[in-house]
C-alpha cells in the first residue's frame, strides 16, 4: 500500500503519509460520521422528492470514488440541503415529483452535473469558486434553510401536500381547522430533542430519530394519525441508467450548471479551510475530477447529487481523522446498515423525519455569520439578504443567479472606486501605516515633505482615471510642500495597458514637479509586469522597493517580548493563558511574532467593548485581533478552566502547558506545528536529563 501511494499520488493524494496506527481512529471517526449522516441524508431525500433511501445510497460508492481522486485529506462528501434542494426544483421540470419518471430525472441531472465539473476540471475552472462570495453563500444557505422549514409544516400538521413557499403559506391558513395537533405536538418535540443534542454537540438528529421510532413502536402512535415512511428496501442499490434525451440537456441543463457551480463553492471552499489548517497543498482542478466521478456514481446507483459536507468534514477533523480512510469506512458501514437494519428504519414517522428537515434547515441559518457580515459591511449583508429572499421566493436557481449577479455589480463597483488612503502626509502617519513601516518597533520615522499613498486594488482601464485623479488630490491637499511621494502598491497585483500609462502619467506629473516619485510594496509578480509595460524604465528600478519600510528609510527598533506584551494588558493571573508560540518564546527556543491568549469570558468582553477587532473563523470560533494580539475563549477544545489545570508560571504570566501544547500541535499536524514538536520534546528531554 505504501509503494503505491508513493509512486502513484495522482489517484491517492487523500492517503499521503498514511500509516498503519491511523486505520483504528480512523475508522472510530467513520462510525460517529455514519450516526450523523444517517439521519440527515434521509431528510435530504425527502428534501428531493425522492424515496428515503436514496439518500443512504449517496454515502454507498461515491465517497470511495471521490476518496480515490481527491487531493484532499479530510473532505467528507455525501447527500447535502442546499443541492438537494436544487434538484427538486430541477428535477421536476421533466417530470411530476413523485412520478415514475420521477427518479430517472434525478438521475438523469445528477449524471450531467458530474460531466460538468469534470469539463470545469478539464478547462481549470476551480476559480469559479471564488465567483460566490462568502455573503451569497451565507444567504443562500440561509434561503434553502427558509424554504426547508416552510416546506415542512403540511408534514409537520399532518397534511399531505407539496408546494413553494407561498404556495405552503397558503395551505397553512386555509388549513388552521384541520391541524393534526398530535403529529404537530409530536413532530416539535422531536425538533426539541434534536436541538437540545446538537448543542450540546451530541449527534441530535440520530437521537430525534431513535426516540422517534421508539415512541411510535412502544405507544403505538399510529392510531393518533401519526403516518411513517414505509418499507424501505433492505440491500444494496443496482445499477441505474436514465434515459440521456437530448431535449431533456436542453431543458435541465440550467438547472446541474447552478448544482455544479454549488457544489465548487462549497466544497472547494471547505478543502481549502482544511488545508489552511493543517498545511496541506491540494488541487483544485484535481477535486473537481473527484466531484464529478462521484457525482456520475452516485446517480448511477440510485443516489443523487453529493457535495462536500462542511459540518461532517469539521467532525472528522476534531475527532481526529487522518485521512480520506474516513470516506471508505462510512461507505462500508453505510452498506452493512442497509443490509441488516433496514426494515428499523420502515418505522420511521413522517412527522419526526419533518422535525429532522426543520433542524437542517434551521442550522442553515447562521444567524451569528449573518451578525458579523452586518457589522462589518453593510453593502454585503444586503447582497446576503437579496440571496436569502430570492432563493426563499423564487426558488434556488433564480436566487443565486440574482445574488451571484449583485455581487458582481459590487466587485465592479469596488474595483472601479476602491478604498485608498494617506498613510504619511505633513508629518502625521497613520496607525495602519505604522505598523508596516516599524512593525512593533518604538520609534516611528516621519520625514518632511513626505506623502505615502495606498490604493486598495488592482490598476484596471475601469479604475486609472480615478487613480490619477486621487493622487492628485492628496497632494493637493497637503498643508505643507510635497517633495516626495510613495505609492504603497500592497493591495496591488495586476495592471493592464490602461493602469500602466496611469502611473507612467503619475511619474511624469510628478517628476515636471520636482516630486521624487517610488513605488513600494512591490511583489515579484508585479515587478515583472512593471517591467513589461515600460514602467521599471520610466520610475526607475532605484525606486521601486519590497517594503514600505526600505522606502521610508527607517531604523529598526527592538521587538517587544511576549512577557512584556502580556503585562502590559494588566490581566489577573487567572484570567488567561498564553498559547502557541510565545510559550515557545518564554522556554527561549524561539520568538514568535503575536501573542495569542485564552482568556475569561469577561476578559474577552472587555476588550470586545474597548474596540478590538472581532472575526469568525470558517467553525466558528471568535478571535479578537488588536496589534499583534489575538484572543479567544477556547483553543482546540479546551478551555481556560482546563489549560489552567496543566498550566505554568514564568515571570509573573501564566502559560499553556507543554504536554497540552504539543497534544494540540500534533492535532493541527502541520509543517511548522510539527518542528515546534521537535522543539518541545528536545527541550523536555533536556529538562528530564
Amino acid at each position: 500500500m505504501k509503494k503505491l501511494l508513493k509512486r502513484d499520488r495522482v489517484l491517492f493524494s487523500g492517503f499521503a503519509n498514511y500509516k498503519r496506527e491511523y486505520i483504528k481512529k480512523d475508522f472510530l471517526v467513520a462510525i460517529v460520521i455514519t450516526a450523523i449522516t444517517i439521519p440527515q441524508s434521509l431528510g435530504f431525500a425527502a428534501i428531493a422528492g425522492l424515496p428515503i433511501q436514496t439518500g443512504l445510497y449517496c454515502s454507498l460508492f461515491a465517497p470511495v470514488i471521490f476518496a480515490i481522486f481527491t487531493s484532499s485529506r479530510y473532505l467528507i462528501v455525501g447527500a447535502d440541503s442546499a443541492t438537494a434542494a436544487i434538484v427538486a426544483s430541477g428535477a421536476t421540470a421533466i417530470a411530476v415529483a413523485g412520478s415514475l419518471e420521477y427518479p430517472g430525472a434525478v438521475a438523469f441531472l445528477g449524471l450531467l452535473t458530474g460531466l460538468i465539473l469534470l469539463a470545469m476540471s478539464i478547462l481549470r475552472l476551480g476559480f469559479l469558486a471564488d465567483l460566490i462570495s462568502k455573503p451569497v453563500l451565507v444567504g443562500f444557505l440561509a434561503g434553502v434553510g427558509l424554504q426547508l422549514i416552510i416546506s415542512q409544516i403540511p408534514s409537520m400538521i399532518g397534511i399531505n401536500f407539496n408546494g413553494d413557499i407561498i404556495a405552503s403559506l397558503n395551505m397553512l391558513i386555509s388549513n388552521l381547522d384541520n391541524i393534526n395537533w398530535s403529529s404537530l405536538i409530536f413532530s416539535l418535540f422531536v425538533l426539541v430533542i434534536v436541538i437540545i443534542a446538537n448543542k450540546r454537540r451530541l449527534p441530535g438528529e440520530l437521537i430525534g430519530l431513535v426516540i422517534a421510532v421508539l415512541a411510535m413502536k412502544i405507544a403505538n402512535l399510529e392510531r393518533f394519525g401519526i403516518s411513517v415512511v414505509g418499507k424501505i428496501p433492505s440491500g444494496l442499490p443496482t445499477v441505474f441508467i436514465p434515459d440521456l434525451s437530448i431535449e431533456n440537456i436542453a431543458v435541465i441543463f440550467t438547472s446541474a450548471l447552478v448544482i455544479a457551480t454549488v457544489i465548487l463553492a462549497q466544497s472547494l471552499a471547505t478543502i481549502r479551510s482544511s488545508a489552511e489548517k493543517h498545511d496541506d497543498t491540494t488541487n483544485d482542478n484535481k477535486d473537481l475530477v473527484a466531484l464529478g466521478f462521484a457525482n456520475i456514481i452516485s446517480s448511477l446507483t440510485q443516489g443523487f447529487v453529493i457535495n462536500g459536507s462542511p459540518p461532517r468534514t469539521l467532525t472528522a477533523e476534531i475527532m481526529g481523522g487522518k485521512s480520506q480512510m474516513v470516506n471508505i469506512f462510512v461507505s462500508v458501514i453505510m452498506a452493512m446498515v442497509l443490509i441488516f437494519t433496514a426494515d428499523i428504519l420502515s418505522y420511521i414517522p413522517n412527522a419526526a423525519l419533518a422535525a429532522i428537515i426543520c433542524s437542517i434547515g434551521f442550522r442553515l441559518f447562521d444567524f451569528s455569520r449573518l451578525r458579523d457580515i452586518w457589522h462589518t459591511h453593510k453593502i454585503e449583508f444586503l447582497i446576503a439578504m437579496v440571496a436569502l429572499v430570492s432563493v426563499a421566493i423564487l426558488g434556488v436557481q433564480k436566487g443565486i443567479v440574482i445574488a451571484v449577479f449583485f455581487s458582481l455589480v459590487e466587485r465592479l463597483r469596488r474595483e472601479y472606486r476602491p478604498e485608498d488612503g494617506i498613510l504619511l502626509r505633513d508629518q502625521k502617519i497613520s496607525e495602519w501605516a505604522a505598523t508596516r513601516i516599524q512593525g512593533n518597533h518604538r520609534d516611528i520615522t516621519s520625514p518632511e515633505g513626505v506623502l505615502i499613498y495606498r490604493f486598495g486594488s488592482d490598476i484596471f482601464f475601469e479604475n486609472a482615471d480615478y487613480f490619477i485623479r486621487r493622487i492628485k488630490q492628496s497632494i493637493d491637499g497637503a498643508k505643507k510642500p510635497v517633495n516626495t511621494l510613495i505609492l504603497d502598491a500592497g493591495a496591488i497585483s495586476d495592471i493592464d495597458y490602461t493602469g500602466s500609462a496611469a502611473l507612467k502619467k503619475i511619474a511624469a506629473r510628478c517628476m515636471g514637479d520636482n516630486i521624487k516619485f517610488s513605488i513600494a510594496h512591490v511583489s515579484p509578480g508585479l515587478q515583472v509586469l512593471f517591467d513589461n509595460y515600460g514602467v521599471t524604465e520610466i520610475v526607475g528600478s532605484d525606486f521601486i522597493y519590497q517594503s514600505l519600510r526600505e522606502a521610508v528609510r527607517s531604523q529598526p527598533g527592538t521587538r517587544r517580548p511576549v512577557v512584556e506584551m502580556v503585562k502590559s494588558l494588566g490581566l489577573n493571573i487567572n484570567d488567561y493563558v498564553v498559547i502557541g508560540g510565545g510559550v515557545l518564546e518564554v522556554l527561549d527556543l524561539r520568538q514568535t511574532v503575536d501573542v495569542d491568549l485564552v482568556v475569561s469570558k469577561s476578559v474577552y468582553g472587555k476588550f470586545k467593548d474597548l474596540g478590538w477587532k472581532e472575526y469568525i473563523q470558517d467553525d466558528g470560533k471568535k478571535i479578537l485581533s488588536k496589534r499583534g494580539y489575538k484572543i479567544m475563549m477556547h483553543y482546540m477544545r479546551r478551555d481556560l478552566r482546563r489549560l489552567i489545570k496543566y498550566s505554568f508560571i514564568k515571570n509573573g504570566v501564566r502559560f499553556m502547558g507543554i504536554n497540552d501544547l504539543i497534544e494540540s500541535k500534533e492535532r493541527l499536524g502541520r509543517s511548522k506545528d510539527l518542528e515546534d514538536i521537535d522543539l518541545l520534546n528536545k527541550y523536555l528531554k533536556s529538562k528530564s536529563t
